[in-house]
């Protein structure tokens, strides 16, 4: 794989940020609240235990027609 090479000696733009200060991600994750679980049938047919985690993909049914 071909990275870029950032040496120290690079000119880079005054408004740039030198890359070595920069992260690669950062993360958010807000609290969740504990709630009362799904039963254990109906929490495997909808992937989660959590019914605030409850997210059906819509795909192409979000689509207007």
């Amino acid at each position: 794989m071909n990275l870029p090479n950032f040496q120290t000696d690079q000119e880079l733009p005054a408004d740039s940020i030198a890359p070595r200060l920069l992260s690669l991600a950062m993360a958010f994750v807000p609290e969740q609240s504990f709630d009362t679980p799904y039963e254990p049938t109906l929490a495997f047919s909808r992937g989660t235990i959590f019914p605030a985690l409850d997210k059906p993909f819509l795909g192409e049914e979000a689509l207007p027609q």
